[in-house]
C-alpha cells in the first residue's frame, strides 16, 4: 500500500511535489513514524491533496528568532514528536561533540499549558536522557522565565521550553536556551542546526522510554528551592518600598501558566486587591475565552476590560501563556476619550510595549537616582526596531542605552558579551516593542512576572502623585518630544505566504521608497550588508529601515517566529504645545500607515 502511493508521486498529477518528493518518501518508509501519521498522509495522496501535502512536506521546520515553532500535525514542516525528537537529537550531538566533559550539568526543560506541551517536554527528555544528558525538568508546568532562571541556578549546559508563546491553539512548539539562561545565538544557533541537519531519518533519533529514564536517574524534578529563590530575586527589585498598596488589578492568565506565579509575586511586593478573570484563569491549550491569547490585541483582553469596567479597577493586566509578554492598560477616561482614544478601549487604555517600556524605564532610573543607587556603570538595552524615545530618556539621566536585533536572545547575548569581554557594566533593564520586559540579570529572557510587579509600583507611585500612568507618559513627551508608534502584521500563511514576503523584501531593497507620506528618506538602513553590520555591531538580519528626514523610522523585517511580515513605525512631533504636537504625530502615523498599505496591495 505504501508503495502504491509513492509510486503515485512519480505521476505527473504530482509533478508540484517534485521538491516534496523526498521528504513524504521518507515519512512514508521510516519505521519510527505511526502507522496512523503514515495513513494521513496516504490518505491526503490518494484523494490528491496537493495543497495540504505542500503545507506539511514543502520544508523542514526551521528555527526563528524564538525557536521552533509551528502547526502542529503530521509532516515535516508541523510539530510534531518527530520533529521535536530530531530537533532535540541535533541539541544532544551538539552537546556531545563541544561538551563531552561537563554532560553531568545537564538540560533543564519546563512546559506551559498547550495542548501536547506536557507531552512534548517528555518527549525531549527521552531523547537526551537516551544520549546519556541528565534532565532536569519543572513537575509541573511553569514560566519561561522561571526556566531561565533555573538554567543558570542549576549551572545546567542548555535548556528547553516547550511553547509556541502568543501563537493561537494549533501552535506549539519548542524555545531552546545555552548555559547563560538564554535563548541560542551564535555560535550554538548554527551548530545545532547544522547537528539537525546532519540527521537524515527520523530513525536515527536515540529515545529511551521515559520511565526507563527515571530508573536511571537521568530525569531529575526542579525542587521549590528554585522557584522561591527566583521569587526572592523579583522581590528585589521594588525600589519604593512605601508606596501605597491600595491598587485595584484586574489580571488574567489568558489560560496560560501565570495565575499561580503573579499572585505570589504581587502578594510578595504587598499588592494584595488582585482580581483573576475566572474563565480564564486555569491552564486551558484550546483558550477556549480567546481566538488568540495575545495580550498584544485588544480582542484577547476583551473579558479583563469588562471584569474592569465592573470593578472599577486602576489597572489590568494580562500574560501569555509562558507568562514572558505583559499587557497594561489603564483606567483613565479623560485620555481614553481625549488624546489616546486610539487607544482605548472603554474607559481603559491599552498602553503599547513603548510606551509601558518608556514609563517603566524613566521610573527606575528616577528612584535610583534619587537613592543615589544609579551608577554610570548602568546599562540599558532595547531593540532597534523599539521607540528612540527610550533613547531620550537614557541620555538625561546620562545612562547609555545599546541597540540590538529583535529578540530577547539579542538583548541576553549582548550581556553575555559583556561578561566575557570583562565590561564593568552592570545591566539594569532591558525592553523590546512586543509587550517584552526583562527586569532583572538573572533571568536571561522576557520576564512578565517580575515586570508585572514593577509596573504595579510605578503605577502606584502615579496613583500617590494623583496621576496616571497615561498623564506620566505625556510628562515624558513634554521633556523628549510627542511619540508614536505603530505596528503593521501583514499575515502572510504557508508557502506561498512566505514567498510573497520574500517578494516585498525583495522589490524594496531593490527599489526602495524615497520617502513615505511625503516625507523624504534620509537614510535606508539595510541589516544584510556587511558593511552596516560592522557600523551598528549588528548581526546579519532580513531587516530594512527608513530613517526620514524629520526623524520618524519605519522598520521592515519577517517575523521569525509566525508567518507574518512586520512594519514597524515610529514617529516623534517637537512642539512646546505637547497636545498639538501629539496630534500632528498621529496623522503622521496615519498618513504613513496609509502609504505602505498602497505597498504591500502593489506586491502581489
Amino acid at each position: 500500500m505504501v508503495q502504491t502511493h509513492i509510486q503515485d508521486l512519480d505521476t505527473p498529477l504530482f509533478s508540484q511535489l517534485n521538491d516534496c518528493k523526498s521528504r513524504i518518501q521518507a515519512w512514508l518508509t521510516d519505521d519510527v513514524i505511526s502507522q496512523i501519521d503514515k495513513n494521513e498522509v496516504i490518505q491526503l495522496i490518494a484523494s490528491q491533496n496537493i495543497k495540504e501535502l505542500r503545507e506539511k512536506f514543502y520544508r523542514d521546520l526551521e528555527f526563528g528568532t524564538g525557536g521552533m515553532r509551528g502547526v502542529m500535525g503530521t509532516g515535516t514542516n508541523r510539530v510534531n514528536c518527530y520533529v521535536i525528537r530530531k530537533a532535540i537529537q541535533g541539541l544532544a550531538n551538539y552537546i556531545l561533540k563541544n561538551c563531552a566533559n561537563e554532560l553531568r550539568r545537564g538540560v533543564a526543560i519546563a512546559y506551559d499549558s498547550r495542548n501536547n506541551s506536557h507531552y512534548f517536554a517528555k518527549e525531549t527528555a527521552c531523547v537526551l536522557a537516551a544520549n546519556n544528558i541528565p534532565v532536569f525538568i519543572y513537575p509541573t508546568l511553569e514560566t519561561t522565565p522561571a526556566l531561565s532562571y533555573a538554567i543558570r541556578s542549576l549551572k545546567c549546559l542548555s535548556g528547553v521550553c516547550v511553547t509556541a508563546s502568543h501563537n493561537p491553539p494549533e501552535y506549539n512548539g519548542i524555545k531552546i536556551y545555552w548555559e547563560d539562561g538564554s535563548q541560542i545565538i551564535q555560535p550554538q544557533d548554527t551548530g545545532i542546526l547544522k547537528e539537525v541537519y546532519t540527521i537524515s531519518s527520523f530513525s536515527e533519533v536515540k529515545y529511551i522510554p521515559y520511565t526507563e529514564a527515571e530508573n536511571k536517574k537521568l530525569i531529575n524534578y526542579i525542587k521549590d528551592e528554585i522557584l522561591n529563590n527566583y521569587f526572592a530575586e523579583i522581590k528585589k527589585l521594588c525600589l519604593a518600598p512605601n508606596v501605597t498598596k491600595n491598587l485595584k488589578i484586574i489580571y488574567t492568565p489568558l489560560h496560560g501558566t501565570g495565575k499561580i506565579p503573579v499572585l505570589r509575586a504581587l502578594n510578595s511586593w504587598g499588592f494584595k486587591n488582585v482580581f483573576v478573570i475566572p474563565e480564564q484563569a486555569e491552564p486551558n491549550g484550546n483558550f477556549p475565552t480567546v481566538k488568540k491569547p495575545n495580550p498584544e490585541e485588544k480582542e484577547a483582553l476583551s473579558l479583563a476590560l469588562q471584569y474592569g469596567a465592573e470593578r472599577k479597577a486602576d489597572c489590568i493586566f494580562a500574560t501569555d501563556p509562558d507568562s514572558d509578554r505583559l499587557a497594561v492598560a489603564i483606567y483613565d477616561p479623560k485620555m481614553a476619550k481625549g488624546l489616546l482614544s486610539h487607544q482605548a478601549c472603554g474607559d481603559f487604555v491599552l498602553l503599547n510595549g513603548n510606551q509601558l517600556g518608556a514609563l517603566l524605564i524613566d521610573s527606575i532610573l528616577k528612584l535610583m537616582k534619587s537613592s543615589g543607587k544609579l551608577e554610570n556603570t548602568h546599562k540599558i538595552v532595547k531593540t532597534i526596531v523599539t521607540s528612540d524615545l527610550l533613547e531620550r530618556i537614557c541620555s538625561s539621566y546620562d545612562i547609555e542605552i545599546f541597540n540590538t536585533l529583535t529578540g530577547f536572545k539579542w538583548i541576553a547575548g549582548l550581556v553575555r558579551n559583556w561578561e566575557l569581554a570583562g565590561k564593568n557594566y552592570k545591566y539594569l533593564f532591558g525592553t523590546e516593542e512586543s509587550f517584552g520586559f526583562m527586569p532583572a540579570n538573572n533571568v536571561r529572557d522576557k520576564d512578565a512576572v517580575a515586570a508585572i510587579c514593577q509596573a504595579s509600583e510605578i503605577i502606584s507611585l502615579f496613583k500617590d502623585e494623583g496621576k496616571t500612568a497615561c498623564a506620566a507618559l505625556f510628562e515624558l513627551f513634554k521633556k523628549h518630544g510627542a511619540w508614536q508608534e505603530e505596528l503593521i502584521n501583514i499575515d502572510l500563511i504557508g508557502e506561498e505566504g512566505a514567498q510573497r514576503i520574500a517578494r516585498m523584501m525583495t522589490a524594496m531593497r531593490r527599489h526602495p521608497k524615497s520617502s513615505f507620506a511625503g516625507i523624504s528618506v534620509d537614510q535606508v538602513i539595510d541589516f544584510t550588508e556587511k558593511k552596516t553590520q560592522e557600523q551598528y555591531s549588528i548581526p546579519h538580519s532580513n531587516v530594512l529601515q527608513f530613517l526620514l528626514v524629520d526623524g520618524s523610522k519605519i522598520s521592515m523585517r519577517p517575523s521569525g517566529t509566525e508567518p507574518k511580515l512586520k512594519f514597524y513605525i515610529s514617529v516623534c512631533t517637537q512642539n512646546p504645545d505637547i497636545e498639538a504636537a501629539y496630534k500632528v504625530t498621529l496623522e503622521k502615523i496615519e498618513q504613513i500607515s496609509n502609504d505602505i498599505h498602497s505597498f504591500i496591495t502593489q506586491i502581489n
